[in-house]
């Protein structure tokens, strides 16, 4: 019987990491760009998916910098991490994961991301796909989002994270020695546009320091100075870091800017790294929303374990788990003996060590395992310190015999007589592919489509492309007037796209931009209601602004 768990208060508990750099010399200036490990600048738009943004450029640098991609060739899907991450309920019933998160109806990108949330998909290896197959529409919400749930375990890309971690922001150096090894880092600040040095620095109004935006670290300059208006206010000592931002090429410089060391709106620095899947595996874990805690019933506990069930044949290769820093873990690999005891078996493989920083981690085990279906199995961790548990709440199920604590001398399971969820820790298992049927879907004027098909053990997928029809344009037919040129548009017969040129009378082509820039000078009745219409849209859109902003702080999310 499945049981239900009670919210606590710690539902969105923020994450503290903490990491110690090496003693390795730092350049007092570094850049990720100039190296060539970061992607192109990308653009938002107008939806609050700035964490998906900064998160996927950490993920793209440290695959190019393992040698996997280039920046040319190396593009992920915001979408598909954002709509997984905000929308991240677990519906099948098969799944080790069901019951867990939750579901939002609507536009969902009009909301906010935050650390637990991406935690969340990273940690289920359900948040990276490729960006021509669950592309970013900014402007028309109808082109993305509403994902099943199949093609939540088999994007198409076959790459998962490895490690997370969050950084003390007291501690530069390791921030500074991550995004030399992994390309950048995602960096929660508040984003206030009045307070803009001249030169690129941004930086948050000293009385708010709330953080509203997420950006990602790819490089330093400790002798970085702010110039011009607000300079004193920006910047109290020199030394900022060099961000790059999801606004698009055209703003700042060139899409990227300075946010002072010092500024004091600076809320949470994370790290990632990823792992390429060439083989067949498959994770098994209990914590599909990995918010943990450690009460004060578990702080003489010094074990922890997860029970299961093999699925397949296969070969035990890995264990992932979450811990706090300054602890030790150690964790051992068991056969189920027969008597419901966690360790009373021999045990198999080892992995672990000495662990400085909080996080979640992936090792491999001192020896692999072979697991045959239907064998049952634990993973035991032993901790030096507090020991991680998934907080209770009403977004997290958990069943009996699944998680155990080692206390008062004996195993007991946490299911029984315990307010709290499962255990953070996970095995992952090699086994062979085992493919599904295929499945079908057409290419649209501009986006490929494919046949594909999905391997039941750990969603790797084969796959043929069909390429994209491209667009079936009508005639140009006239449609009106602007300014000294006439507007000609064609559509789509196969998706309503409308393209739009300007001519004037030589017959001479413009661009729209132009044609409406040069409308807008004019002190004519078109032009006066050009640049009417534009203040009245400017205040809407402002209105809309702010008003979303309060809402999110509100709600305690962030755009």
């Amino acid at each position: 019987m499945k049981k239900l768990l009670l919210i606590t208060a710690a539902v969105l508990t923020v994450l503290v990491f903490t990491v110690t750099a090496n003693a390795a010399v730092l350049p007092e200036s570094y850049s990720s760009v100039d190296k060539g490990y970061v992607t192109p600048v990308k653009n938002q738009g107008d939806y609050g998916a700035c964490a998906a943004f900064s998160t996927v450029s950490c993920l793209e640098s440290d695959y190019i910098m393992q040698g996997y991609g280039t920046k040319d060739n190396t593009d992920f899907s915001e979408a598909y991490l954002y709509w997984f991450s905000v929308n991240n309920a677990w519906n099948d019933e098969d799944s080790r994961y069901y019951g867990d998160g939750f579901e939002i109806e609507g536009n969902i990108f009009s909301l906010g991301l935050n650390e637990l949330e991406l935690f969340s998909s990273l940690k289920t290896d359900t948040a990276i796909a490729y960006e021509k197959d669950f592309p970013y529409s900014p402007y028309t919400y109808t082109n993305m989002g509403d994902y099943s749930e199949i093609e939540r375990v088999s994007s198409g890309c076959n790459i998962r994270i490895k490690d997370v971690v969050t950084f003390d922001l007291g501690d530069r150096d390791a921030v500074k020695q991550w995004v030399m090894q992994h390309g950048g880092a995602s960096v929660m600040f508040n984003s206030n546009q009045f307070f803009h040095g001249d030169n690129g620095t941004v930086a948050a109004n000293k009385l708010k320091i709330i953080s509203n935006h997420a950006v990602t670290i790819v490089g330093w300059d400790d002798n970085f100075k702010a110039q011009g208006r607000f300079s004193e206010l920006v910047m109290s000592r020199p030394g900022a870091w060099l961000c790059k931002n999801s606004w698009g090429p055209d703003w700042g410089d060139n899409g990227y800017f300075w946010l002072p060391y010092t500024d004091p709106s600076i809320t949470s620095i994370m790290g990632y790294s990823v792992a390429v899947n060439n083989s067949c595996e498959s994770k098994y874990s209990y914590n599909a929303l990995p918010d943990y805690t450690s009460p004060s019933v578990f702080r003489t506990v010094s074990k922890t374990a997860n029970r299961f069930t093999a699925d397949t044949d296969g070969v035990i290769e890995k264990v992932a788990f979450y811990t706090y820093g300054g602890s030790d873990v150690n964790l051992t690999v068991y056969k189920d003996n027969g008597d419901g005891i966690p360790d009373s078996g021999k045990a198999l493989a080892t992995a672990g060590g000495h662990y400085d920083t909080e996080g979640y981690y992936t090792e491999k085990l001192s020896a692999c395992v072979g697991i045959k279906e239907g064998e049952v199995f634990y993973v035991v961790a032993d901790y030096s310190g507090d020991i991680p548990i998934e907080n209770a709440m009403s977004l997290t199920n958990s069943n009996s015999d699944e998680s155990f604590i080692y206390t008062n001398g004996r195993w007991e399971d946490t299911y029984d007589g315990y307010a709290t969820g499962n255990s953070a820790v996970d095995a992952i298992i090699r086994t062979s592919h085992s493919y599904g049927e295929n499945r079908h879907k057409d290419p649209t004027c501009t986006a490929v489509g494919y046949d594909m098909r999905t391997c039941e053990n750990c969603g790797k997928v084969q796959r043929k492309d069909i390429p994209a029809k491209g667009h079936s344009f009508g005639e140009w037919e006239e449609n009106g007037i602007l300014g000294e040129y006439t507007l000609y548009i064609r559509t789509c017969s196969e998706c309503g796209e409308i393209e739009i040129i300007c001519m004037d009378e030589g017959g001479n082509k413009v661009s729209l931009e132009k044609a409406t820039n040069e409308a807008k000078k004019e002190k004519t009745p078109a032009g006066m209601r050009l640049n009417a219409l534009n203040a009245v849209n400017s205040a809407i859109t402002l209105t809309s602004d702010i008003m979303r902003t309060g809402l999110m702080v509100i709600l305690g999310q962030y755009p």
